[in-house]
């Protein structure tokens, strides 16, 4: 009795021509494998091909956790690993195992027939279990797919055409795979022993149907059908590469992945204000290899449109759109296939491809890189465009001008304060760092703690806390002057730059070792940016360094406070930094009944204050801070604690217009924590 196995060209005769076809084809993708990446060379050099080694690691873990796993497209965190798009996920899993395992299953029919016969008998059940199990699977991702985007259309899948003939390419080569073995199959079970079929169930169901009909229709039709299929699968390859088609990315997207960034999230790359001739990116070749590489990525699965604020709240930006017409902007200015070059006549990117009112919309929040499975870098291209608009073009929101100038002018952004850097401090016995001997840390007050009238309590709250600890500490003063980051988020690096060395030279002249920051926004530019030129710090964040006195017991709760509070993760601490259980733990032993709040940690809603944000005019029916307020009321809370600055400005303005001021209060963990030593 012979044992399991298939002959690979049963009743196929010159199967040479199908060996020119796949060679043929497999020209062409080596083509487009070449001639794609040109369009990426006009743009500027990046240094991706540095740390060859920890990116190779980084590379292999995020392929197994984001890729083989499917974590981002499930919508799970990495702290958070429960899905919240299921079915999408589910689909996009079923279809992408079962094209893998098909195509693996297929090379392994090559070797087995060429090299060495090893699939046969147990083995060769296995194998064709296996295959049919996840080519079954991709179907029904298919089916999934397209009952989601024609059935349920959700709002961010914009359907065109290509998208149609892909899922019908991946579905019809499959069943066509099937019903060309379920025809192998109905024919040779006459010759050979029965029983073999039903570890084939893809084949298997069709061979059923085909129960019955002679031997020369099955041999007719298996014969028509395979040469169908043939042609099909190669065909797909040849349209896939030649249209740089949605099918594609799947190379780009592995090569993405490759070259993501490394360094710290919250850095933005420096310009070299004394060789760079241009300031940030007025056309696409601007932009580096890297972000052009980026738009061939994108695989427009708009995750990144919904989980953006200014989307969201009503806002022009939406993410997806602007990564998409960046593309589509350089496929215009280079058009060419065979030859490269630029055309002789382009649209404007900005203010035409790109608008002003998009740039501005931003506020460098993070969600839509956070939520891209794919690791596109939208924030970067915004602000190389916005570096434009501000350095060379001066063009920027009025609003925007006046921060900037008050930045230049006085140090800091509160154009309408009249208050000081110390005047805060009143009655609290703090020294300042020329006058202080021998202190543990330096006190970062930063602008809004130290000038805005609100966040004034928390500087205090946070001294008193450090008072009651024991720790040693001193401020700047009258020294400290503005980081910089709001100049550099709103596209003016001159000025940050300014900033920065001006504050690393103060630093240097007291010796300054280890700083303490209550805005997380000062804290992620102090620990990271101030690296770029020459500032190495060891920075904490306030919520960092009171919980480890809370778990050190050099400070102990007194007086819970009784409230049920509800912590909202600020952006440049959570999804910046990945800070998230640290002021949790804060709130927990302040209060004891802790909320969440229906969108946290790396899918926290943004307050709307960043990105320079908190210096300009909105619409009302637009605002972020009034849909996170919303959000905030929802959940019954007492309180909406917050780590930020800008967070609790933009929350108690947002209580304060939906009327709920009096029953729900925004403060600072250090104001809570304060109150219940007392």
């Amino acid at each position: 009795m012979p044992e399991p196995s298939r002959e690979i060209f049963w009743n196929v005769s010159a199967p040479w021509i199908m060996y020119a076809l796949a060679t043929i084809a497999t020209a062409i993708f080596i083509w487009a494998l070449i001639r794609i990446p040109r369009r990426w060379r006009v743009g500027r050099p990046a240094n991706r091909f540095n740390h060859l080694w920890r990116r190779s690691g980084v590379f292999l873990r995020t392929a197994f956790t984001d890729i083989v796993i499917h974590r981002k497209f499930l919508g799970a965190d990495r702290k958070d690993w429960r899905p919240r798009e299921l079915y999408a996920g589910l689909a996009h899993f079923f279809i992408f195992s079962g094209c893998i395992v098909l195509l693996l299953g297929a090379f392994l029919d090559f070797i087995s027939h060429y090299f060495f016969h090893f699939l046969e008998g147990n083995t060769y059940l296995a194998y064709s279990v296996v295959t049919d199990g996840f080519g079954i699977l991709a179907i029904i991702g298919v089916v999934m797919v397209v009952l989601r985007r024609y059935v349920k259309r959700p709002e961010r899948l914009d359907n065109r055409w290509d998208d149609l003939v892909t899922l019908s390419l991946i579905f019809v080569v499959i069943i066509t795979g099937f019903i060309v073995e379920g025809l192998r199959m109905a024919a040779t079970e006459i010759l050979i022993e029965p029983g073999w079929s039903v570890w084939s169930p893809g084949g298997w169901v069709f061979a059923k149907a085909f129960d019955g009909m002679g031997q020369i229709p099955l041999q007719l039709w298996h014969f028509g059908l395979w040469w169908f299929h043939t042609f099909l699968s190669l065909g797909a390859i040849a349209y896939v590469s030649l249209y740089n088609t949605k099918l594609f990315h799947i190379i780009w997207d592995t090569v993405n992945v490759f070259f993501r960034n490394l360094w710290p999230r919250g850095a933005l790359e420096p310009i070299d204000l004394e060789k760079t001739e241009r300031f940030g990116a007025d056309r696409i070749e601007d932009f580096t290899w890297k972000q052009l590489l980026d738009l061939d990525a994108c695989t427009r699965c708009g995750r990144c449109q919904d989980a953006c604020p200014a989307y969201f709240s009503g806002k022009v930006l939406n993410p997806k759109k602007v990564i998409q017409d960046l593309k589509t902007h350089l496929y215009d200015v280079y058009p060419g296939i065979v030859k490269l070059k630029p055309a002789e006549k382009r649209a404007e990117m900005l203010g035409g491809v790109i608008t002003d009112e998009v740039l501005w919309d931003c506020t460098t929040c993070r969600a839509c890189m956070q939520a891209c499975p794919v690791y596109i870098e939208h924030i970067d291209k915004i602000i190389d465009m916005r570096r434009n608009l501000a350095m060379e073009k001066s063009r920027f929101p009025e609003a925007v001008r006046e921060a900037l100038k008050s930045l230049g002018t006085r140090g800091h952004p509160y154009r309408g304060t009249t208050a000081g850097r110390t005047d805060w401090m009143q009655g609290l016995n703090i020294a300042t760092v020329g006058d202080a001997k021998d202190i543990d840390i330096l006190y970062w007050v930063g602008c809004s703690a130290a000038l805005d009238e609100r966040n004034m309590k928390v500087a205090k709250a946070t001294a008193k806390v450090l008072q009651a600890a024991g720790i040693k500490f001193a401020i700047l003063g009258d020294e400290e002057t503005c980081c910089g980051d709001p100049a550099r988020r709103m596209g003016d690096e001159y000025l940050f730059q300014t900033l920065c060395r001006q504050n690393i030279e103060i630093f240097k002249a007291h010796n300054v070792k280890k700083i303490l920051a209550t805005c997380p926004h000062c804290f992620n530019s102090l620990k990271y940016e101030y690296r770029q030129f020459g500032g190495e710090y060891e920075v904490v964040h306030h919520s960092q360094f009171l919980a480890g006195l809370l778990k050190d017991g050099q400070i102990k709760v007194k007086s819970p406070v009784s409230l049920k509070a509800a912590y909202h993760d600020s952006c440049y601490l959570g999804r910046y930094n990945d800070i998230y259980n640290e002021p949790r733990a804060i709130v927990k032993a302040v209060s004891g009944r802790n909320i969440e709040l229906p969108r946290r940690r790396t899918s926290s809603f943004c307050c709307g204050g960043g990105g320079g944000h908190m210096w300009m005019e909105e619409a009302p029916d637009q605002r972020v801070n009034i849909r996170r307020t919303e959000e905030v009321l929802k959940t019954g809370a007492d309180c909406v604690a917050t780590a930020c600055p800008y967070c609790l400005t933009m929350l108690e303005d947002g209580l304060k217009a939906k009327g709920a001021e009096e029953t729900t209060k925004a403060k600072d963990i250090s104001e809570l924590l304060a109150e219940a030593l007392e």
